[in-house]
């Protein structure tokens, strides 16, 4: 009896396993994903001497960001989370490994580089969608909440930058980079096998039933973003908020750096400032969404009103001090941001369609990017930074005003399958 008692009891733990390899696997991928960012540039640079080679190396590595995404969910659904996720993360590995070996042996012509980053960047962008369609099985085997589950996920990529672009650069200071860009290869090539190993298989296809064209899956991932609305509003506030504030770190800081600060060198510190907030908050959010931030929807729009008001505060020109008080501020306040998104749709969409769904947001996000930096920089051009900052900000508090009247995202907070849900769901199967 007392053994059984012991199996009982220890049985969760033992379920957490497959839960910590998914998550390892994600910060495996994530440092990975900053050391390229780190090495790809110093070893094309290093390899040609040509500044142009960087920059076609950099756009091949960032092009399939845009499309790859949105394609990648259809294999997701296709073929598994689990599946995807291995074989994204071992032909990553596979094809920024071969960059160094070819040009140490055969010899690397440029075209032949700027293809295997730009297929490196393809096979890897769905890794993270296919983890994420993971999550909720493997939380609730754990049974650890989904928002922290999530906030471990989501901080990934924000430590990976933070922790990993220095690691990386140090590697390459001390060994070079093209022993740099083997243990990037390595850590790709880590995080298959944790996945492959130790996260267990779907019980059934979650691609089921009825074998259907790729297009017309494709276009059921758009069906369920219109039909469930609250997918739907998530999808456009975020394309929106991403318009806005995907030109700050690149745009508008280093240009607050030089033309306020005075000097460029404040430029890091901002940066860092920044990061640091940011996975703060991701952090701290599964503590707080328990009782102080137990509103997702109210978390969301209020998280974004201190973004917005501390844009606005920017306007006065504060000093480098209080400025990095400001990012680090900013970066607290967007930590939130992700694992509530997430939570919500690990929730409302359905297990077979995730990678669509996942895939298609993502898609959506990397979409605004370049249009909010270009309309940025005009404003910067044309009006000026704090002219462009005051209209920036204000944005925010416009679309924040309207989201508070949008009925779809009051299902932030609803429980999953409610009747308002379902009403609008009908008309779809009429």
């Amino acid at each position: 009896m007392n053994d059984l008692r012991s199996t009982a009891a220890d049985a969760p733990a033992r379920r957490r396993g497959p839960l910590t390899a998914l998550l390892t696997a994600q910060y495996l991928s994530a440092f990975g994903n900053a050391v390229t960012i780190v090495t790809v540039p110093l070893y094309v640079f290093g390899a040609t001497g040509s500044s142009i080679a960087t920059g076609l190396a950099g756009f091949a590595n960032a092009l399939p960001l845009i499309f790859a995404g949105a394609v990648g969910g259809v294999f997701i659904d296709r073929i598994g989370g689990r599946r995807m996720s291995v074989l994204s993360d071992l032909f990553a590995g596979v094809l920024i490994g071969l960059v160094p070996l070819l040009d140490q042996t055969a010899g690397l012509p440029l075209p032949l580089l700027m293809g295997l980053l730009f297929g490196r960047t393809v096979v890897a962008t769905p890794a993270q969608a296919a983890r994420l369609s993971l999550m909720k099985p493997l939380a609730d085997g754990a049974q650890v909440r989904l928002e922290s589950a999530n906030s471990w996920f989501q901080a990934a990529p924000r430590l990976g930058l933070v922790v990993g672009a220095p690691l990386a650069g140090l590697l390459v200071a001390v060994s070079g980079s093209v022993v740099g860009m083997y243990v990037d290869a390595a850590s790709f090539l880590v995080a298959s096998a944790l996945v492959a190993l130790a996260v267990p298989p779907a019980e059934a296809n979650p691609g089921g039933g009825e074998k259907l064209s790729f297009v017309r899956q494709l276009t059921e991932g758009f069906a369920v973003v219109r039909t469930i609305p609250v997918i739907g509003a998530m999808t456009a506030f975020v394309f929106v908020t991403n318009f806005l504030d995907d030109a700050f770190t690149p745009l508008m800081l280093p240009v607050y750096a030089e033309e306020v600060l005075g000097d460029g060198q404040y430029l890091g510190w901002l940066l860092a400032a920044s990061g640091c907030g940011a996975i703060a908050g991701t952090f701290l959010y599964p503590v707080l969404s328990r009782r102080f931030l137990s509103s997702r929807r109210y978390t969301l729009l209020g998280c974004f009103a201190v973004i917005a008001a501390l844009r606005l505060l920017m306007v006065l020109h504060p000093g480098p001090l209080l400025m990095v008080t400001i990012t680090f501020a900013s970066g607290l306040a967007a930590g939130p941001l992700n694992p509530v998104l997430s939570t919500v749709m690990l929730e409302r969409v359905p297990e077979e369609l995730r990678g669509r769904v996942f895939g298609l947001s993502g898609a959506v996000a990397m979409a605004a990017a370049p249009l909010g930096i270009l309309c940025a920089g005009w404003a910067v051009d044309g009006v000026g930074l704090t002219t462009a900052l005051g209209c920036f900000g204000t944005a925010y508090f416009v679309l924040i005003l309207v989201s508070l009247r949008s009925r779809a995202l009051r299902d932030m907070d609803a429980e999953p399958g409610t009747e308002a849900e379902e009403k609008d769901k009908e008309p779809a199967h009429g």
